[in-house]
C-alpha cells in the first residue's frame, strides 16, 4: 500500500474521492498556495541502474546439427555487446508505467522527470493585457500552447485565403495571426476548432475578457462640409498614396479642404498634429458610424445605400479615415511607433482605419465620362474573381444541394441574370471584398450563396449575424451557424464539415418545412466566469509534473488510457426534433419571419429512445494535439471515466455549479444570456470550483460523440473534445483544468468504414 507521507496538494485542484473511480487514494484539502513538496527519503536504496539488453539485431538463431568433421566451420563467437535501454523510448513502445529500469518506489530527479513525463506533453500558458479603451482592471484574456506551430495547433485549416478576412492583424507579422494582435476580440482566426462544431482554447478563454469599448470619446471638433463628388475625387487620388507626402503639403491639403482650423495663432501642423486632429474628429461617436458594432458591419448598406445622406456620410467618414491611415503608415514612422500609436487609439478609430484598409485593398474608383446621367464615378471590384472562387469552394465543401445552379449564376454568362454583387447588400459586401473582421463574414458568405440559388426562395432571407443562434433546412439537409448549439452538437455527425463558420450538411428534421429558417432558443450555461487569476496561473496549475520539486516519486504518476475493448456501435440518432416556443413575441420581422424553436435530439440507446434537449449554449473546445503520447498524469488531476453507453445518461448533476437567482422576467433572446435567471455574484476564481473532471469515452461510431455532446448541451456543461489518435487522455484532462472545464469527451472521429449518410 502506498504512503502519502510528505505529499502536499497544490492549490489548483481539490478532487473529491467520491467522484474519482481511478484515483484510489484520498487526498487532503487544497493548500492556499502551491508549495514544493519536501524531500521524500522513504526509499533508501540507490536508483535502479539502466537496464542492459542485447542489440535488437542479435536475435536467437537455431543452428543446424553439425558433425565433427565440419565443426571447424562453426567456431563459437562472442555474444553481442549489451546496450542501455532508453526509458522514454521503452515507455512509448510498451505503453506501461513505470518504464523498464524503474519501480513505483523510485524517485526521479528533475532532469529524469522532464524527459519521462514532459516530453511531448501539451503545456498551456495564459496571458492577460489591459483592454484598450476601458478603465483599469479590465483585461483581455489569451491562452496558447507553448510549442504551438503550423502543424501542431487546435485550429481548423482555412480552405481559402478569402475566409481569413474574418480576422485583421493591426500590427505585428501578418503571416501568423497572434491572437493579441487582432482588431476583433476574441480573435476570429481562433474561432473554429479542428473538429466541426468546436472552438479553440484561446477563443474560449478570450470570451471571458473585456470585449467591448467602455469609454466614450466625444469632441467639439468639426470637419468641413464636402460634396460627394469632391470626396470621391480625393479618394480616387489617394488609391496610389499621396502625390506629395511632405508634411507641409499634407497640412495644406488637410486644413484647406477637410478640417476647420481651430481659432488662435497659426501653429505648425506636422504629421503628429495632423494625426491628432484626425483622431479627434473621427472620435465623435455622434457624427459618424461606429463600425465596431455588429449591426454596422455590412458595409455595403452604407456605400451602396439608396439614402443619399447615408451614402454621403459614409464617404465623408471614409475619406477622413483614409487620410489618417496614410499618415499613420507614412514612411517617416517606424514600425514600433505605429504599434504604440495603434495601442493608444480609441477602438472606434481603429475600426475606421480597418474600413479604410479594406477599401484600399479591394475597391478602385473610376471616373466616368461627363455624359453619364447618374454619376461621374464608378467602382471596380479588384478581388471579385477571388471572392467568387471562395464562394464556390464554400458551396462544394458544404455539399450544397443547388451547387449546379450556383455555378451557373457565378459564371455570369446569362445576360438575363442580375450580376451577383447587386443581389443584396450582403452579396455586394462579399463580392467587393470590403469585409470587416469579426462575426460578419460567415453570414455574408451564406447569404451570398443563398442569393445565387434561385431555388431557396424568400424563406431564407432572414438569416443575419445579429441573431447568430440560427440555421435553416434546405431540401433534405440542415445547415447551422457555429453559434448555434444545434450545429455544435451535430458537428460530430458523420459527413459533416465546418467551413468558415457554417456546419453541415446535418440531419433533416421532419418538424420543419422543406425550406425554412430556424432561430434556436438557447440559454447561457451555469458556468463560472474566469478571473484574471485563472489565466495568469494557467501554466502553474497544469504542469505535467505538478508542483516544482527536487524529487518526483514515480508513484505520483499514472498511465491513463480509455477502454478500447467492447466499444458500443449501437447508439444512433433517430430524429432531430423541433418544438415551437410558446412565446413568439420576440419575432417582430413581419409575416413569414422565422419562429423560435426548442431543439432536441432523440437517440436509440440500448433498445429504447432517449430525448436530450439542446438547452444550453455550451462550448466544445478542440484539444491540442500532443506529441508521441500517451503521457502519464500527475495524481492530483482528479478524474472519473464513464462510457457513453454505460453510466453517462444516469448522471444528472456534475461538479459545482453557480447558484442562480430569479430576475422576475424572461427573455426570448438567442444570446448566451437568455435564461430566466441570473448567476449570483462569483467571488472566487473558477479553478477553485473544479474538483474533478468527468471523462466521457465516446469512441466508436460518430453518433456516440453526438450523444456525448447532446448530454453536455442538455445539462449545461462545456467540454474538451479530444481525438485519441491526436491527443492522449492525460493531456486532454490537463487542458480541461487549464480552461476550468469539467468535462472531457474522448473520440476517434468516427468508426472506420462509416458510410457518409449525411
Amino acid at each position: 500500500m502506498k504512503s502519502d507521507v510528505g505529499r502536499s496538494r497544490p492549490y489548483y485542484a481539490s478532487p473529491s474521492s467520491s467522484h474519482s473511480s481511478r484515483q484510489p487514494k484520498p487526498t487532503p484539502h487544497p493548500a492556499p498556495r502551491p508549495a514544493p513538496r519536501p524531500r521524500v527519503d522513504r526509499h533508501a536504496s540507490d536508483p535502479a541502474p539502466p537496464l542492459m539488453v542485447e542489440d535488437e539485431w542479435a536475435l536467437p538463431v537455431r543452428h543446424r546439427q553439425t558433425s565433427s568433421h565440419d565443426a571447424h566451420f562453426f567456431r563459437p563467437t562472442s555474444p553481442p555487446p549489451l546496450r542501455p535501454v532508453d526509458p522514454l523510448a521503452d515507455f512509448r513502445r510498451r505503453r506501461q508505467w513505470p518504464p523498464r529500469g524503474y519501480t513505483l518506489e523510485d524517485t526521479l530527479d528533475p532532469i529524469q522527470a522532464e524527459d519521462l513525463v514532459c516530453a511531448g506533453a501539451s503545456t498551456f500558458t495564459g496571458e492577460c493585457y489591459q483592454a484598450p479603451g476601458a478603465p483599469a482592471d479590465h483585461y483581455r484574456f489569451f491562452a496558447i500552447k507553448e510549442d504551438e506551430h503550423a502543424e501542431s495547433n487546435d485550429r481548423a485549416e482555412c480552405p481559402h485565403v478569402a475566409f481569413e478576412e474574418c480576422s485583421l492583424t493591426i500590427f505585428g507579422p501578418a503571416g501568423f495571426p497572434f491572437p493579441w494582435t487582432s482588431l476583433e476580440q476574441p480573435c476570429m482566426a481562433y474561432a473554429f476548432g479542428k473538429f466541426p462544431g468546436t472552438t479553440t482554447l484561446n477563443f474560449r478563454i478570450g470570451q471571458s475578457g473585456t470585449l467591448k469599448t467602455i469609454l466614450k470619446y466625444d469632441t467639439d471638433a468639426k470637419p468641413k462640409k464636402l460634396k460627394i463628388s469632391h470626396m470621391l475625387d480625393r479618394l480616387r487620388s489617394l488609391e496610389s498614396g499621396f502625390d506629395n507626402d511632405h508634411p507641409e503639403e499634407l497640412a495644406n491639403v488637410l486644413y484647406s479642404m477637410m478640417l476647420e482650423r481651430p481659432p488662435g495663432p497659426d501653429e505648425p501642423r506636422g504629421l503628429e498634429k495632423q494625426i491628432s486632429d484626425l483622431i479627434t474628429v473621427l472620435s465623435n461617436s455622434h457624427e459618424w458610424v461606429d463600425f465596431s458594432l455588429p449591426k454596422n458591419q455590412v458595409v455595403a448598406k452604407f456605400f451602396d445605400s439608396k439614402d443619399p445622406s447615408r451614402k454621403h456620410k459614409f464617404f465623408h467618414q471614409l475619406l477622413l479615415s483614409m487620410e489618417l491611415y496614410l499618415r499613420v503608415h507614412h514612411e517617416a514612422h517606424e514600425e514600433e511607433a505605429k504599434e504604440q500609436l495603434y495601442r493608444a487609439l480609441p477602438p472606434k478609430v481603429i475600426w475606421d482605419l480597418a474600413v479604410a484598409q479594406k477599401w484600399c485593398n479591394n475597391m478602385h474608383i473610376t471616373k466616368l465620362k461627363p455624359s453619364s446621367k447618374e454619376s461621374h464615378f464608378g467602382f471596380e471590384l479588384q478581388n471579385k474573381k477571388r471572392q467568387k472562387e471562395a464562394l464556390r469552394r464554400f458551396a462544394q465543401l458544404l455539399k450544397w444541394p443547388g451547387l449546379d445552379e450556383v455555378n451557373h449564376i457565378l459564371d455570369e454568362k446569362d445576360r438575363n441574370e442580375m450580376v451577383v454583387e447587386e443581389r443584396s447588400a450582403d452579396a455586394m459586401t462579399w463580392f467587393t471584398g470590403v469585409v470587416l473582421p469579426g462575426p460578419t463574414l460567415p453570414w455574408l458568405l451564406m447569404n451570398s450563396l443563398i442569393d445565387c440559388d434561385r431555388d431557396t426562395g424568400p424563406s431564407l432571407k432572414y438569416l443575419t449575424h445579429v441573431v447568430p443562434a440560427s440555421g435553416f433546412q434546405y431540401k433534405s439537409v440542415t445547415y447551422w451557424s457555429y453559434r448555434s448549439i444545434v450545429g455544435k452538437v451535430l458537428g460530430a455527425s458523420r459527413g459533416v464539415s465546418q467551413v468558415a463558420g457554417w456546419i453541415g450538411p446535418c440531419n433533416f428534421s421532419p418538424d420543419l418545412k422543406r425550406i425554412e429558417c430556424v432561430k434556436v432558443k438557447q440559454s447561457s450555461p451555469p458556468e463560472f466566469k474566469l478571473f484574471k487569476l485563472d489565466v495568469v496561473t494557467m501554466k502553474e496549475r497544469t504542469e505535467p509534473l505538478g508542483p516544482a520539486d527536487l524529487q518526483y516519486p514515480v508513484d505520483d504518476f499514472e498511465l491513463v488510457m480509455p477502454e478500447l475493448e467492447e466499444v458500443t456501435n449501437d447508439i444512433r440518432v433517430q430524429k432531430l426534433s423541433f418544438t415551437p416556443v410558446k412565446d413568439q413575441s420576440m419575432s417582430r420581422q413581419g409575416e413569414g419571419a422565422p419562429l423560435w424553436w426548442d431543439a432536441a435530439i432523440i437517440f436509440a440507446c440500448g433498445g429504447e429512445s432517449r430525448s436530450l434537449r439542446l438547452r444550453y449554449d455550451v462550448d466544445f473546445v478542440a484539444a491540442y494535439p500532443c506529441h508521441q503520447g500517451p503521457h502519464v498524469l500527475f495524481y492530483d488531476y482528479s478524474y472519473r471515466a464513464v462510457r457513453v453507453d454505460d453510466g453517462l445518461l444516469d448522471i444528472v448533476e456534475w461538479g459545482r455549479r453557480p447558484t442562480r437567482a430569479s430576475t422576475g422576467h424572461g427573455s426570448g433572446s438567442s444570446s448566451r444570456d437568455s435564461s430566466k435567471t441570473t448567476l449570483v455574484t462569483q467571488t472566487e476564481p473558477a479553478n477553485t470550483y473544479l474538483e474533478c473532471v468527468l471523462v466521457v469515452e465516446a469512441l466508436g461510431v460518430s453518433d456516440n460523440e453526438v450523444l456525448a455532446r447532446a448530454w453536455c448541451a442538455h445539462n449545461g456543461h462545456s467540454a474538451i473534445v479530444a481525438n485519441i489518435q491526436k491527443t492522449c487522455m492525460a493531456c486532454a484532462i490537463r487542458e480541461a483544468y487549464a480552461a476550468c472545464i469539467g468535462i472531457v469527451i474522448l473520440t476517434e472521429g468516427g468508426k472506420p468504414g462509416e458510410r457518409d449518410e449525411a
